[in-house]
């Protein structure tokens, strides 16, 4: 036991710190091979050779290789922070990702919705449109004239929904046939 120690220590003081850090396991290694001898002769065999522990013999070196521990420690922290930060934010991406696909999705299915009911109002209007015109043929035999009556309904209907509510409503000359007579200069001119 105490052969082995006074050995490996012999060993380590041929190092630097750096070295024996790298190296451990193989300078245990190269001690258990070089005084084999030493066990076999005395009936010990040894099996391997383990370091539980180690400590500086100055106090300046110690306190060295405490500050350089600390500060490798805080690196690590630090590295492991940023790395934790930055799996946060790329989870919040994915995640607007996801809601922004979502989004579109149901853009989409409003749209399509929007579209089939637009085209069932439309087809439902067309029918309206085509009995009320088919239905008076005999009556009115012109069609110009069924459809202006078909028109002239829709406006009805247009104003009766607007009469409803608070809503103003303007004219044009056009919309409502106006005629105005000027009686200037003798003459009657319709304009």
């Amino acid at each position: 036991h105490g052969q082995a120690r006074s050995q490996f220590i012999k060993e380590v003081a041929a190092v630097t710190l750096k070295s024996f850090m790298e190296e451990m396991h193989g300078i245990a290694q190269k001690v258990l091979g070089s005084d084999s001898n030493f066990y076999t002769t005395r009936g010990v065999n040894v099996h391997s050779l383990h370091v539980t522990r180690y400590f500086c013999t100055e106090a300046r070196t110690s306190e060295v290789l405490q500050q350089i521990i600390e500060e490798t420690t805080n690196r690590l922290n630090r590295l492991s922070k940023a790395e934790s930060e930055s799996e946060i934010k790329l989870f919040q991406l994915r995640g607007q990702i996801d809601q922004e696909r979502l989004n579109s999705d149901l853009l989409k299915i409003q749209h399509e919705h929007t579209t089939s009911e637009a085209l069932v109002t439309g087809g439902a209007e067309a029918e309206r449109v085509a009995a009320f015109v088919t239905g008076l043929s005999g009556n009115v035999p012109r069609l110009e004239d069924r459809i202006d009556m078909w028109q002239t309904l829709r406006k009805t209907e247009a104003l009766s929904v607007v009469s409803q509510g608070k809503a103003n409503i303007y004219f044009t000359a056009a919309d409502v046939n106006l005629a105005i007579e000027s009686k200037e200069h003798g003459v009657g001119n319709r304009h």
